[in-house]
């Protein structure tokens, strides 16, 4: 079995959120949070599934859930 890793979906604007959220959940994608206000769904899924749900009509991205450091306050470089 695939191992499953961390994703943040951009929706189009197409389609309800919600919408886009349930055929996610249909394609084997684990939805955790669906952000109606911005248009983001996050989730867990292998590679194989995100193949899949970046074909959903309503998906306008795919990517890693990756960490953003932004630093201190007032520190010279935020990445």
């Amino acid at each position: 079995m695939e191992k499953k890793q961390d994703w943040v979906v951009t929706t189009s604007g197409d389609r309800p959120v919600k919408e886009v959220a349930k055929d996610l959940r249909q394609s084997g994608f684990a939805v955790d949070q669906v952000l109606e206000e911005i248009g983001i769904i996050t989730g867990a899924a292998s590679e194989d599934v995100v193949k899949k749900a970046r074909t959903i009509r309503g998906v306008a991205d795919v990517s890693r859930d990756e960490p953003i450091d932004i630093g201190p306050p007032g520190a010279p470089e935020t990445w």
